[in-house]
């Protein structure tokens, strides 16, 4: 991996959930509505591991969302993490917010 062209590319590119709500096929898509995305990441850590946001570009859930949208976000997140459950049976769910 060229890991200068990799940090040039995040530094400088568009955000990669921006990329794939335009069309990067690079990931698979497991809940969409008109506001949110829900999609694998492509380098999972862990099995079952879905990466959920907003469609609308944002640096930060907390600060950049009005709280009805927040609240919208997380009714997503929740959904998702009960389906992953049904799938995967894990002994708990993590949830961590990156922005």
């Amino acid at each position: 991996m060229d890991l200068e062209a990799y940090e040039a590319r995040v530094r400088n590119g568009p955000c990669f959930i921006c990329a794939f709500v335009a069309g990067d096929p690079g990931h698979v898509t497991v809940y969409e509505d008109d506001q949110h995305i829900a999609f694998l990441d492509r380098y999972p850590t862990v099995p079952g591991k879905v990466l959920v946001a907003p469609k609308a570009h944002i640096e930060h859930a907390v600060r950049d969302l009005e709280e009805p949208a927040y609240l919208a976000l997380m009714s997503v997140v929740r959904k998702v993490a009960l389906a992953v459950e049904a799938v995967f049976e894990p002994e708990r769910t993590y949830l961590l917010s990156l922005g």
